[in-house]
């Protein structure tokens, strides 16, 4: 991977194939490599001709590991990537979030549209929608316990044994998990102007119905993929090959 400063923070990067630039942005407690290599992303977009630019997130996999709430959020991580692209010489590319990540690409597109051409929010819906939750606080606490086995929440434990297993640094995403959130997506996505796909498995409980949040942009729609949930949504053939149609069909 190739490294870049971003406001003093290294961040790790990859730059795959040759055509139409995309940016990827993985999840929450991911890195690059196992949202979008492990799973076949890169094989088949840069197999459509995309030059397929990733990234991991700071505090994730190989970038800079910080310890502070404070040096996460999404307007971090906004900057981190416009830093990337400006480091990388791309004026615009197409856009793809999973999770958090399409958190951040929401943020993107709606107040750095012009620098992006088709988006989309992959993992994400009408939770997105709802106030802050405690979320946060039960997975950074869940990252912090000494005996993993002592964290009731399931969906906290499923965090910490996932990053845990990509040999994460735990209190750097403990820190991410504690950044304060930066309001809510129901004053945000109406500001995307960009051709959008909202798209989430049907038994993603932490993303909801994705129609509620693609109903709010201008030039956005969404689908519902059947019989998967959010933790195995990116390697699911019916999921990419939504994304694929619609990232193909237009020119």
């Amino acid at each position: 991977m190739g490294e870049f400063t971003s406001n003093g923070v290294s961040i790790a990067y990859e730059v795959t194939g040759e055509g139409r630039p995309i940016l990827l942005i993985h999840g929450f407690s991911a890195t690059a490599h196992d949202n979008w290599e492990r799973t076949g992303w890169v094989q088949a977009l840069t197999r459509a001709r995309f030059k397929v630019v990733t990234f991991d997130l700071r505090g994730h996999g190989a970038s800079g590991k910080l310890h502070d709430p404070a040096d996460y959020g999404h307007a971090k991580h906004v900057g981190d990537a416009l830093a990337l692209l400006d480091h990388l010489g791309i004026a615009e590319a197409d856009l793809m979030g999973f999770s958090m990540g399409a958190g951040i690409a929401m943020r993107l597109a709606a107040h750095h549209g012009e620098r992006f051409g088709l988006v989309v929010l992959a993992g994400v819906g009408g939770k997105a929608l709802e106030p802050a939750s405690s979320f946060g606080t039960k997975t950074a606490d869940a990252l912090e316990a000494a005996d993993p086995n002592t964290i009731e929440d399931r969906t906290a434990k499923a965090f910490r044994l996932y990053a845990e297993n990509l040999g994460q640094d735990l209190k750097s995403i403990a820190a991410c998990a504690r950044a304060p959130r930066e309001g809510g997506a129901a004053d945000l996505v109406p500001l995307i102007r960009n051709r959008a796909l909202v798209i989430a498995g049907a038994r993603d409980d932490l993303a909801g119905d994705p129609t509620a949040l693609a109903a709010l942009m201008a030039n956005a729609r969404a689908e519902i993929i059947p019989g998967t949930d959010h933790m195995f949504a990116l390697p699911n053939p019916m999921f990419k090959g939504a994304v694929m149609d619609f990232l193909t069909g237009y020119s």
